[in-house]
């Protein structure tokens, strides 16, 4: 027997014509339904496009003022970078013409203060400064002939640190703590060298006096050579 809700049950039960007219109904409906609904996804997806479009445009908007705003700050670098080459270059100016002064008063060296000078080279402009880092610490220098020697100017450099700690002195090996090497250590020049390097000290150290070994070893071109040269450790700003 065919239960009655199956497609021949209903045809059976309610007639040819009733049930063609019941099924154009269903049809109809469904039909409308998924018009409905396909016509509120395609609003709904349109709304989303435009939503989408939109955030878009923001988005382009706000790369373009980036763009604009790396371009700016690209030429501010640039005029800086510039300006600091500038500086630079007018700093290296003056070190040099100080240097040249140097050697024009290497007689009053000789007379005033011999022991400071081993043939004919001199410390200047030695300077320390505090780094940005706590207890890191940069000392500068330069080696400077002060006569008129055409010959290169060769030896080696010690640098020590007295320093106190626990109401006691010590003398360190500055070369060691900056963490120089042997090159680093050497001189080969003409006119001057410079030197520079960082260093640590421990905490609760007090430096006081910084001293400069200049040595020039036996050789053919010349006898041997020493002197040092003593710098108290200045007032820094840390």
């Amino acid at each position: 027997m065919t239960p009655w809700w199956s497609f021949n049950g209903l045809k059976y039960k309610l007639g040819r014509f009733k049930f063609m007219l019941a099924l154009l109904i269903i049809t109809s409906l469904v039909g409308y339904l998924g018009f409905s609904l396909g016509g509120e996804s395609d609003i709904w997806q349109e709304n989303k496009i435009k939503d989408q479009d939109y955030r878009l445009d923001n988005l382009y908007s706000e790369l373009d003022e980036k763009i604009r705003q790396i371009n700016y700050l690209t030429v501010e670098l640039e005029v800086e970078q510039r300006a600091n080459e500038q500086i630079q270059q007018e700093l290296l100016d003056i070190r040099e013409e100080s240097f040249a002064l140097r050697r024009e008063l290497n007689f009053y060296q000789k007379v005033l203060a011999p022991e400071l000078v081993a043939d004919g080279i001199s410390v200047e402009q030695f300077n320390v400064e505090a780094t940005n880092i706590a207890n890191r610490y940069v000392f500068r220098f330069a080696l400077v002939q002060t006569n008129s020697a055409k010959r290169y100017a060769r030896g080696n450099i010690r640098v020590n640190l007295v320093v106190s700690q626990n109401d006691e002195k010590r003398t360190l090996d500055l070369a060691k703590l900056a963490k120089m090497s042997k090159k680093n250590l050497t001189f080969s020049f003409h006119f001057f060298q410079y030197f520079e390097a960082e260093f640590d000290l421990e905490p609760g150290m007090i430096a006081e006096q910084l001293a400069v070994k200049v040595i020039q070893p036996k050789n053919k071109w010349q006898p041997y050579k020493s002197f040092t040269q003593k710098f108290d450790w200045p007032e820094l700003e840390e």
